[in-house]
């Protein structure tokens, strides 16, 4: 490869992360209140998260109680720790699901089903293992009545008195759990546009937001069990030996509707974050001028 193909290559690649930082970032940001919604929904069922299990029981009713007690700002409590670990997560994802397609891509520039699957999986590992300390807090700081008074404060408390692996609770279900669901995501996102356009059509944003909101939602409802599990062991304290006893401590307790518990939130929260971040992303990609790639949907 030449000196220029790689400065190219480098280029690219940078705006790429840009990219898809800003487009995290701005998805993110207009769904916080749902997601913080979805988050009191699968933690309040454990012991010591400053609620009661019966707390929050529906989307309206939270967002109703949330106002009453906390105020409109208390929506985006955490959104702070919240955008600077979406950024690099967001970024590296999407950029990361972009330079595996065109590794993974044959000798015709052409991928599979299952190439695309690894890709995503790829992707969604690589940015989790980068940003998961900052998910932990995020989570710390989104619980009503917390002790912390900011981002650094949580994390140094957490380090101090539950151990610095304490900032990498619940790593591994996360891990196990972002591979599939960033496969699906990503590999139907494609698939449906290679569809719907045949790689000729102009493409429509519009329509592609839908089809950002379907996939989206179809690789959530099918993983939402493990990141429901990733949640409980990022708790405090140790309500959990590990995954599995996670997995069977909530069928025991809570039945299969423990493991979906937040799970309209979270749907009715993915539909417009994925899409956003999907069609952010393309459309940063054009402004910044980074060149397409066969692979490329």
């Amino acid at each position: 490869m030449t000196e220029s193909k790689k400065s190219a290559n480098f280029v690219d690649s940078s705006r790429m992360f840009f990219a898809g930082g800003t487009a995290g970032a701005i998805a993110r940001t207009c769904t916080a209140p749902l997601d913080r919604i979805k988050l009191l929904f699968q933690v309040q069922a454990v012991a010591g998260p400053g609620t009661s299990p019966t707390a929050y029981t529906g989307v309206f009713q939270s967002a109703a109680k949330i106002l009453r007690e906390e105020g409109f700002l208390a929506f985006w409590k955490g959104n702070g720790v919240n955008i600077i670990r979406i950024f690099p997560y967001s970024a590296a994802q999407l950029a990361a699901n972009d330079t595996y397609k065109r590794l993974l891509a044959d000798e015709r520039h052409e991928l599979s089903v299952g190439r695309r699957l690894l890709a995503g999986a790829g992707a969604g590992m690589s940015a989790t293992a980068l940003t998961h300390p900052l998910d932990t807090v995020r989570l710390r700081l989104a619980l009503p009545n917390h002790p912390y008074k900011g981002a650094l404060h949580a994390a140094g408390v957490m380090a101090r008195t539950e151990g610095l692996m304490s900032l990498y609770k619940g790593l591994v279900p996360t891990l196990i759990g972002i591979a599939p669901y960033a496969a699906l995501n990503f590999a139907t996102y494609d698939m449906i546009k290679k569809w719907l356009y045949h790689g000729e059509r102009p493409q429509s944003p519009l329509a592609n937001l839908l089809v950002g909101g379907a996939s989206g939602t179809l690789a959530a409802s099918v993983c939402y069990p493990l990141d429901t599990i990733r949640r409980r062991m990022q708790m405090k304290g140790r309500a959990y030996a590990g995954q599995m006893d996670a997995f069977r401590t909530i069928w025991a307790r809570e039945g299969w509707a423990g493991f979906y518990r937040g799970w309209v939130a979270n749907s009715v929260k993915v539909v417009p974050q994925n899409a956003i971040r999907m069609v952010s992303y393309e459309a940063m990609k054009g402004m910044l001028g980074v060149k397409k790639a066969k692979t490329d949907t």
